[in-house]
Parts: structure tokens; C-alpha cells; sequence
């Protein structure tokens, strides 16, 4: 997985960069998302690595998703990445760009993990002592799990707070076992 970051980071550099200069972050972010999710199909992956399609043609249907399909720029991107066979990375492509443009607008992604759905103002709640914590605006990326049985855990770079009920249940365990 590390070597399709690899390969994607020069594109999804490269896709900032033309984005920025343009003044479209928004809209390049909203088109490779989406461009994301068509791709991420195992059978669309099939129709574009099929050598019978040419270039032309993949780059046409894949055009036809785009919001802002006169974007002459986003047309030459993705006929890059057709032609160099890197189409296929249009996620881990897209992941950079999105963090390149979080770091670039000063926002920190927030991973929220928890056992139980999180009412509206309990985020914003959240979301507010996590901002006065990290001093930045924050984005907050909710998931439910439910092994966590009870309370929340919270990812944002290298850091991590445990507040589980599953993770306090784990300590007791190492420390009885000790």
C-alpha cells in the first residue's frame, strides 16, 4: 500500500500546485473525489485496464463525471494519468491532495471513533475544545465502532486519545496479567 503512495504523491503534488495556481482548490478537491469513487469500482478499475479501450476513450467517459468538465487543466491531469497508467491511484491521488490542501488552509484532520452515534452539539462541543487545543480550525471524520463498547478515541497526526471503554478493559487486563 505504501508503494501506491508512493507512486501518487509526484501527481497528487502536482495536482495541488496547478490547483492553487488556478485559485480551484474546491473544485479540483470535489472532481478528484469524485473522480475517486467512480474509479474505485473494481469493474470500472476492468473497463480502464482493458487494452482493447484507448486513451481517448477512457478519458472521455472519465470526463463525463467531472463537475467543471471544461477545466482544461483537470482534462490534461487526467489524461496524464491515463496515458502513465496511474488512473488506478486516483484515491491515494486524491488523499494527498486533500491533506496538501488541509495543511494549506490550516485545518486539521480529526479522526472521531466511537461506540455510539455522536449527537450534533456533542461534535460541535468536541470540535470546539479540539480546535482551542490544537489552535487551528479542525475536520472531524466521525466513525462508529461498536467493539469500542462505550466512549471515543480521537487520531490526528501521530496522536491518539484513547477514551474507550474497550481500552480501559485492555489496561486492566495488562495489569492483572503483570
Amino acid at each position: 500500500m505504501s508503494d501506491n503512495y508512493s507512486y501518487s504523491r509526484p501527481y497528487g503534488e502536482a495536482a495541488f500546485k496547478i490547483a492553487l495556481e488556478d485559485n480551484s482548490l474546491e473544485s479540483w478537491s470535489e472532481n478528484l473525489e469524485l473522480l475517486s469513487d467512480v474509479i474505485s469500482d473494481p469493474k470500472m478499475t476492468d473497463i480502464l485496464s482493458d487494452p482493447k479501450i484507448n486513451d481517448e476513450v477512457s478519458l472521455n467517459f472519465l470526463s463525463s463525471f467531472l463537475n467543471d468538465s471544461k477545466d482544461a487543466n483537470l482534462a490534461n491531469f487526467l489524461s496524464l494519468l491515463i496515458k502513465t497508467k496511474r488512473v488506478c491511484y486516483m484515491k491515494e491521488i486524491t488523499e494527498i491532495f486533500n491533506s496538501l490542501k488541509f495543511k494549506h488552509n490550516n485545518v486539521r484532520i480529526v479522526e472521531v471513533e466511537s461506540a455510539h452515534a455522536i449527537a450534533p452539539d456533542q461534535l460541535e462541543s468536541l470540535i470546539s475544545l479540539l480546535k482551542e487545543k490544537y489552535k487551528t480550525d479542525v475536520k472531524a471524520e466521525l466513525t462508529i465502532n461498536k467493539e469500542l463498547i462505550a466512549g471515543i478515541k480521537i487520531k490526528s497526526n501521530n496522536e491518539v486519545i484513547d477514551l474507550t471503554t474497550k481500552n480501559r478493559l485492555d489496561q486492566m487486563r495488562q495489569q492483572l496479567i503483570i
